[in-house]
């Protein structure tokens, strides 16, 4: 016989899980008309570094504790785009992979811009790079890491890469994720993740 705590159990779930079932779906609703309001990206010349720059002042506390460093190319290319929503994609990535480490006394996100060039010396690609120490993407969140609601935190709404996702859209990026090898050789624990930006839309400065 089945105990009365579990068919309390059994009976809480099925009154509770047709009503959760229509809170997510008044969720998906919501985000879908929330990412279709995103702005149309205002395009202006922007310094890549500079955005850089910008956010990690807001991450100071991580930076003193050397959980948090910059390697920024010298001489990027200017890019066309939005820069207020280009902050937002470098403050989601920096906050996804501090995130992704946090509790690890050595938590290490390194934030990194880089340029590729044609044999000529015009601009092939500018990269903006988010590579962290923590456990590395699930194999099934990685196929579908920019679906809303797709997380592995306790915490947070899953918005940060389809928002970066969306982003990245508008100024004809493409968005790259991975997992770094193994430590110790193939079959262990990914030894960290990285999320890549990669920009072909520059602008000359006269």
């Amino acid at each position: 016989h089945r105990s009365y705590d579990s068919l309390l159990l059994a009976f809480e779930y099925s009154t509770l899980a047709p009503a959760a079932d229509r809170m997510l779906a008044r969720m998906h609703r919501q985000l879908a008309t929330d990412l279709a309001r995103l702005p149309a990206a205002q395009m202006q010349p922007v310094d890549l570094n500079a955005l850089v720059a910008e956010v990690l002042a807001l991450y100071g506390d991580a930076q003193e504790q050397g959980h948090l460093t910059a390697q920024c190319a010298s001489g990027l290319p200017w890019l066309q785009g939005d820069p207020t929503q280009l902050r937002q994609v470098i403050h989601n990535l920096v906050q996804n992979a501090l995130d992704a480490c946090a509790g690890r006394s050595d938590a290490r996100v390194l934030l990194a811009t880089e340029a590729e060039h044609h044999p000529d010396g015009r601009p092939r690609v500018v990269r903006l790079k988010v590579t962290d120490n923590g456990p590395g993407f699930a194999e099934k969140v990685q196929k579908r890491a920019f679906e809303p609601y797709v997380t592995t935190k306790s915490k947070g709404t899953g918005l940060g890469l389809a928002v970066v996702k969306k982003i990245a859209d508008e100024h004809g990026a493409s968005v790259r994720i991975v997992n770094l090898p193994a430590r110790g050789g193939e079959g262990g624990a990914p030894a960290g993740a990285q999320v890549s930006l990669s920009f072909s839309s520059f602008t000359e400065l006269e």
